[in-house]
């Protein structure tokens, strides 16, 4: 029923689980790292390297994905990743040495840097900005569940069964929702899609347009710090607390995938619902939120590094994943809020080359500095990044903002 009286709502849970999966699949090697070392004889830092391939893969082809969102059938893109994604998570089980290992990595971030571009467009496409925020939000909390989803179920399986089945169980799931997912997505309102639609597809040239809008420079900006904290946090405080309170697998993946993800998920329904009230306020008040969000994450993620117990640990990873939960929600709709409708799948496109470009040293410089100098010593660091993050979106509200957002609205317009 929900399907017919609110699709767009609808949508949201579709897309919501396909996230849960995307997520899922990419997560779940950070917590089998113990076992995977054991297995192939793997360093710290082809550990980490683990992570920054699928992240740099992943970034470098989110441009392309998103220029291909904004041509092709939305709905075909969005379904044949999940498919093809959920594949190559099933090959990972049978991976015998770490150069396959890091090949299907590869893969993964192929496949899934299709997803976010063509999604996120058709999300926006379906909620105005006065539900944006709330839309955005409620759909990332499909990022927590998934994190939280593949730690701890795959240590629970790698301890009940082999590591191996991790992989084969979350692929699989994927593989069968991918028919449900089919069908609805071919019976969404044509203007969802822009097909034979409203929104005409933007001119290839438009896509370089992009880079000469100041306010998005700014969410790239932050985007890259933003991101590098969350996947220092998603891949090595698992292995952090197994090293540091002596935790069994299943109690390190556990602690690490469930307690940050519950503050995230807070934050991400606090601060979506936060932008959208504000909005009405004022247009810019989703940087604004984000602009907080920064300023306490940053002290969270500091504090995490020092934690001196479990208990400290759990605290301070719940208060950076609600405050990083504020960033989350508002990052995607805050860039819709300064670029045309008809670029928001290349604009997407962009900001997961940013993020992910960056965010990729995060695993790798974990795994350099978890025998040297310490990945406490990274968080420390990431917390000082934050708070430049802060001041950088302070500059953006006040100097570029407000023409930015008025010269987006004017194309779209044109052409509705």
């Amino acid at each position: 029923m929900i399907a017919l009286r609110r699709p767009e709502w609808a949508l949201i849970a579709f897309l919501w689980v396909c996230y849960v999966l995307n997520h899922a699949d990419r997560q779940v090697v950070y917590t089998l790292f113990p076992a995977l070392q054991k297995e192939f004889g793997l360093s710290n830092a082809l550990l980490g390297l683990t992570g920054a391939l699928f992240l740099w893969t992943y970034g470098l082809c989110s441009p392309f994905a998103g220029i291909l969102g904004d041509r092709w059938s939305k709905t075909k893109v969005v379904t044949i990743s999940l498919i093809v994604w959920s594949c190559f998570t099933i090959l990972t089980g049978f991976v015998t040495n770490g150069t396959l290992l890091l090949t299907c990595r590869t893969l993964l971030g192929i496949s899934e840097s299709l997803f976010m571009p063509a999604a996120f467009a058709l999300m926006a496409n379906a909620h105005g900005p006065s539900t944006r925020s709330k839309a955005i939000a409620i759909f990332a909390t499909s990022q927590m569940v998934g994190v939280a989803v593949g730690g701890s179920l795959s240590g629970w399986l790698t301890e009940l069964f082999h590591w191996r089945v991790a992989f084969w169980a979350l692929g699989a799931t994927g593989v069968l929702f991918a028919w449900p997912l089919w069908r609805f997505l071919s019976n969404m309102p044509p203007a969802f899609t822009s097909k034979n639609g409203e929104l005409p597809a933007a001119p290839f040239k438009s896509f370089f347009q992009l880079f000469r809008i100041p306010s998005l420079r700014i969410v790239g900006i932050f985007v890259g710090i933003a991101t590098f904290g969350l996947y220092l946090v998603y891949t090595w405080l698992p292995t952090f607390l197994y090293d540091k309170f002596s935790l069994g697998l299943a109690h390190a993946g556990f602690e690490a995938s469930v307690y940050p993800q519950i503050g995230t998920a807070a934050g991400l329904l606090a601060g979506g619902s936060l932008a959208d009230f504000g909005y009405s306020r004022t247009p810019a008040a989703r940087f604004w939120v984000i602009l907080a969000a920064f300023f306490t994450a940053g002290p969270a993620i500091f504090l995490l590094g020092h934690a001196a117990s479990l208990e400290s640990a759990r605290l301070a990873a719940s208060a950076f994943g609600f405050f990083s939960g504020f960033i989350s929600g508002n990052q995607a709709a805050a860039c819709f809020d300064v670029v045309p409708a008809t670029q928001r799948a290349s604009a997407i496109g962009v900001l997961n080359l940013v993020g992910a470009g960056v965010s990729g040293f995060a695993p790798f410089l974990g795994g350099l500095a978890r025998s040297t100098i310490g990945v406490d010593r990274v968080m420390v660091f990431t917390g000082g990044l934050y708070a430049i993050a802060g001041l950088v979106v302070l500059y953006g509200i006040r100097r570029h903002f407000h023409q930015d957002h008025r010269l987006s609205l004017e194309p779209a317009a044109q052409q509705r």
